[in-house]
């Protein structure tokens, strides 16, 4: 039986359908439920995918990719993230639904970090939001349309609980072999480690960050739950210029905030850590805001 005839079109009368991967991790969900809040705070009603459209998508369900653009007339928005040109699924979704849009329809991608260009993603109507410099530049360099804009986790950092102060360091550590962005860093900073982000749900990660007094994290969203809690938080690299480069196009002259590659580095970093003060929801919406209206007036 296929979706559409499992009767699993989405509504077809709001403004946007958000697509994204519900395999993923605390980030990937954090990630989803700001992009839901942001569309929401802009005045579009948003349809949050039960999944039906996405695995339509990868499956080429024509049927029903057919069904669902012949009466749905709103923007087609993606959720932000680390894939594109790493994780073919994501790039097969995002490939499958635009190939079926009409000429005149408003597709957008919240801030995704990228290591090679999508084909998909340089057609007409699409703009693709890059939360750092360097995805921004291999995109554009492609023919997609492009926004520099922060990653948008940083929207919830209002509703992230404060919680400065601690004992002691805490190092969320991807684990190893588990994705195709581990690499053997060669840092091994002897203190606290787990692979919170992995799996834990958004308050777990919280609860274990709490006690510490300073983060280091090789998973970019562990780093900035971090810093949205208001903890100074040094970063490390991973198998591509995602956290380097996202720590270099927004987060270098932050007291809070460092990044190093090599052990003989993190002592320093760490002692040269300041209080945690930035307002993260402030730089979110200071670069979206009028990258939302530039969207809307392309057309």
């Amino acid at each position: 039986m296929t979706l559409r005839e499992e009767g699993r079109l989405p509504p077809h009368n709001v403004d946007s359908l958000l697509l994204w991967a519900r395999r993923g991790n605390t980030g990937d969900w954090l990630i989803a439920d700001a992009s839901e809040r942001f569309l929401q705070d802009l005045g579009l009603s948003v349809w949050r995918s039960d999944g039906s459209v996405e695995d339509a998508a990868e499956a080429d369900d024509a049927a029903y990719l057919g069904d669902l653009f012949s009466q749905f007339r709103g923007m087609i928005v993606f959720a932000g993230g680390g894939n594109i040109g790493i994780y073919p699924d994501n790039a097969r979704m995002r490939a499958g639904v635009i190939a079926r849009l009409g000429p005149r329809r408003r597709c957008l991608v919240l801030p995704q970090s990228a290591l090679a260009p999508e084909p998909a993603l340089a057609r007409s109507g699409v703009t693709v939001w890059c939360r750092d410099a360097v995805s921004e530049a291999l995109l554009r360099a492609a023919g997609s349309r492009t926004e520099l804009v922060p990653d948008i986790a940083l929207y919830m950092d209002d509703r992230i609980p404060k919680s400065s102060g601690g004992e002691g360091v805490i190092y969320v550590r991807r684990t190893p072999g588990g994705d195709a962005e581990t690499i053997d860093h060669g840092i091994v900073p002897g203190c606290a480690a787990a692979d919170l982000t992995l799996t834990l749900p958004l308050g777990e990660v919280i609860a274990a960050l709490a006690p510490y007094a300073q983060v280091l994290s090789d998973r970019l969203h562990g780093g900035l739950i971090a810093l949205m809690m208001r903890k100074p938080t040094v970063f490390l690299p991973v198998g591509y210029h995602k956290i380097r480069a996202f720590y270099e196009t927004w987060l270098r002259g932050a007291a809070s905030a460092a990044y190093v590659e090599r052990q003989a580095d993190l002592p320093d970093a760490l002692a040269r850590l300041g209080p945690a003060n930035d307002d993260l929801g402030a730089m979110f919406r200071e670069r979206a805001l009028p990258a939302f209206d530039r969207f809307l007036q392309a057309g």
